[in-house]
């Protein structure tokens, strides 16, 4: 049973075992693109570059590993691998040796390759194959340092595609995040990816594909991977959650906004207490109550980082729902109960002087957060400014 609770997580078994998810039909959604993927290898059209394209927790990683599974599966049939034969009971453990996996790192004076790193990621994998680089992040226990691959890991890649094929038929490279690479690095891979050895298929997973060099793009077949849709994703909490009523699994589906972790987090959560925070908040910033705003301040503090940047983002959501309805197109706002009348009576209070200006700052503050800026600094210059911005109503 979840505790209710600003700040309360409650630790919850993965219901995904990684075993299941290399499997197509345990990657939640994504029907169509998984058999358009399954087609392509199918019918001989394997590309020898693949860039998965699509936001956090929308997937991506565990279609690419479900891809590479499929391709070098011995048995595979007309819908997904046979999830037993040798090979994809090596890509269940992440250690199938004609699968590489590269990922960013934080460099030391001695270390500024994967390899070092591998077991770790393939730990890190394999409890979440939904994971986004603050939570790799946390896995090393990095401080914050700066995650990247440069020239000696580019050059890793050089040396582990020089080697033969373990089972005599595809290499897979995989590339978690290339958008992390500085630019020697990228210009490496370019060389690489122009001059393909055969039986040689590179999977880049990327959230961030705008970082990436033009000419990276050119060489490698784009495949985007929406945001899960609502329906999918509200099945996948009630399997995870199964306390969540239906109603409250499709609230969450809705304002996670296909991002999967963003729901897990809402689900371990209570969103009542968020959405009771961020009124109270708002409406003591309105009313200028500046002793209320310290408290909050206070509070905001004793959240810890990835609770104060899920308050962030749910009142960004928010945010846009209230637009929505002051832009007049009701139909398009996606709250049910309390959330809803909040909706109608904030709306009021947004005009063009200040509705892009609040969502500004909602967005820089999640930014500070993200690099350990003193939160309750942060939270406190924050609330000043929403007075100012909200305050506008009243004057224009």
């Amino acid at each position: 049973m979840r505790t209710r609770g600003i700040g309360t997580r409650v630790d919850h078994m993965s219901p995904w075992p990684f075993f299941a998810v290399v499997l197509f039909s345990k990657v939640i959604g994504h029907a169509a693109l998984k058999a358009k993927l399954i087609g392509n290898i199918r019918e001989g059209r394997v590309a020898h570059a693949q860039l998965l394209i699509g936001p956090r927790g929308c997937g991506g990683l565990p279609i690419a590993l479900a891809y590479a599974q499929y391709l070098l599966c011995q048995e595979p049939d007309e819908a997904d691998s046979c999830g037993k034969c040798p090979s994809c009971l090596q890509m269940g453990k992440l250690e199938h040796p004609d699968v590489h996996l590269i990922f960013p790192v934080f460099f030391s004076e001695k270390v500024k390759v994967c390899e070092p790193f591998t077991a770790q990621w393939r730990q890190a994998v394999l409890q979440n194959p939904y994971m986004d680089v603050e939570q790799w992040r946390d896995q090393l226990e990095s401080e914050n340092k700066q995650l990247r691959m440069g020239v000696d890991i580019a050059q890793e890649i050089q040396r582990k595609l020089s080697l033969r094929s373990f089972l005599g038929g595809y290499k897979v490279m995989m590339i978690w995040l290339p958008e992390l690479m500085d630019a020697a690095a990228a210009n490496k891979l370019l060389k690489v990816l122009e001059e393909p050895a055969p039986n040689t298929v590179f999977l880049l997973v990327s959230v961030d594909p705008e970082q990436l060099l033009a000419t990276i793009l050119s060489r490698a077949q784009q495949v985007k991977v929406p945001a899960l849709r609502p329906a999918d994703l509200a099945d996948a909490l009630r399997d995870r959650f199964p306390e969540l009523a239906g109603d409250e699994a499709m609230a969450i589906a809705l304002r996670s906004e296909g991002d999967l972790l963003e729901a897990v987090d809402m689900a371990n959560n209570s969103e009542e207490e968020l959405f009771v925070f961020f009124r109270d908040w708002l409406r003591a910033c309105y009313r200028r109550e500046v002793g209320l705003v310290l408290e909050f301040g206070e509070a905001f503090q004793k959240m810890g980082r990835e609770r104060q940047k899920s308050l962030l983002r749910y009142g960004l959501y928010m945010i846009r729902q209230c637009s929505l309805q002051w832009q007049n197109v009701p139909e398009l706002v996606r709250v049910l109960g309390q959330e809803h009348e909040f909706v109608l009576n904030f709306s009021k209070l947004l005009n063009d002087s200040n509705a892009e200006g609040i969502r500004r700052e909602l967005e820089a503050a999640h930014y500070h957060v993200e690099r350990n800026a003193n939160p309750k600094i942060l939270f406190t210059d924050l609330s000043y400014r929403l007075t100012g911005l909200l305050r506008m109503t009243a004057t224009a």
